[in-house]
């Protein structure tokens, strides 16, 4: 993979504030989700007298495993319109021509935070480890991130 005089590899510490940012941005959309499946089981029973069972907490679980699809969405999404991270460090996702990457390659890239967080989730931090700053998921969808030289504070 080239990069268009234009398009600039990512800066390490772009990527890292980045990551922090769409790190917070995830355990925010967390919390309706968690506090909606503790309702769920505490609406179900009376948790002051019985312990709740396991049907009453299977509600509650499958309401906090939806939380699940959050991450891979968002990341897709990101890899098209920018995550609240990238956009803020002024960061983008680019395909192997330069452009924003397809639907279906933003799709593969955004489920592939999973397999990312694998081995101490080295697939995250992989970029940093590389001389290109290729991740993972990077390496995989033939993606990469990039800054426009022009907005770029060196």
């Amino acid at each position: 993979m080239s990069f268009s005089s234009a398009q600039l590899p990512a800066r390490r510490e772009a990527r890292v504030v980045a990551a922090a940012i769409d790190a917070a941005v995830l355990v925010l959309t967390a919390l309706p989700f968690v506090l909606l499946a503790g309702l769920a089981v505490l609406l179900q029973t009376n948790w002051l007298a019985v312990d709740p069972s396991g049907s009453e907490w299977a509600l509650g679980y499958v309401l906090a495993a939806l939380w699940l699809l959050v991450p891979p969405a968002y990341f897709a999404a990101g890899a098209r319109h920018g995550t609240l991270g990238a956009r803020r460090m002024v960061l983008r996702v680019v395909d192997e021509n330069g452009g924003v990457p397809a639907w279906s390659r933003a799709g593969a890239r955004g489920l592939l935070v999973y397999p990312s967080l694998l081995g101490l989730g080295v697939g995250v931090w992989l970029p940093l480890l590389n001389g290109r700053g290729l991740g993972f998921a990077d390496l995989v969808t033939r993606t990469w991130i990039v800054e426009a030289a022009g907005e770029r504070d060196d």
